[in-house]
């Protein structure tokens, strides 16, 4: 690994560390029954944005998958 890819990692961790404790804080603010604010909401998809394009430099690429059942495992589930 490469001392690019190695800060690139530690900053993953760190935007992760970060959007752990947003949401911690989004999630108590809900269970009071408040709302976020808009900033506090900006921030988090600011940081979420960060973190993929960091990722995407690393090689990190979404993979769609196919959620669809097969049709003989459609009707086995019918079945039952």
């Amino acid at each position: 690994m490469t001392e690019p890819q190695r800060m690139a990692c530690r900053r993953i961790a760190v935007l992760e560390t970060e959007m752990i404790h947003l949401e911690d804080k989004i999630g108590t603010l809900r269970a009071k029954g408040r709302e976020p604010d808009a900033a506090l909401l900006d921030l988090y998809a600011r940081l979420g944005n960060a973190q993929r394009r960091h990722l995407e430099v690393l090689g990190w690429q979404r993979v769609p998958r196919d959620v669809v059942p097969s049709l003989s495992t459609y009707l086995e589930s019918k079945a039952d």
